[in-house]
């Protein structure tokens, strides 16, 4: 099987996590760019806070609803993140990083592998 190119891989990772955040999450996101760096993938999703969560947001208590909402979520899909980055790269996931900011909307994701790919 041919090796795939940095790009091929980051593009396929792109599409998969778009995938898997409608599916899993029901969040969908304006754009979604990731970087491979060695043994890490750094993937950051624009625009998924939802309108409903933004008015949400604005309301006393709001932000850290959302924010813990948000990080329970994460938490709960691991598992099956791990599976849609393994399967991509076909390196083991040994750590997953995960961050969002109410302010911009984005959502941060930084997956730690087993091994350089």
């Amino acid at each position: 099987m041919p090796t795939k190119t940095k790009q091929e891989i980051e593009s396929k990772i792109n599409k998969e996590l778009l995938r898997f955040l409608k599916e899993h999450l029901g969040e969908e996101a304006q754009a979604v760019s990731s970087e491979v760096i060695d043994d890490a993938i750094i993937v950051r999703f624009k625009g998924v806070l939802p309108l409903a969560e933004r008015h949400l947001s604005e309301a006393p208590g709001g932000a850290k609803l959302i924010h813990e909402l948000k990080m329970k979520l994460i938490e709960k899909v691991k598992p099956a993140l791990e599976i849609c980055i393994e399967d991509v790269t076909g390196a083991k996931v040994t750590d997953i990083h995960s961050s969002f900011n109410l302010a911009t909307g984005e959502r941060i994701e930084i997956f730690t592998l087993d091994r350089k790919i």
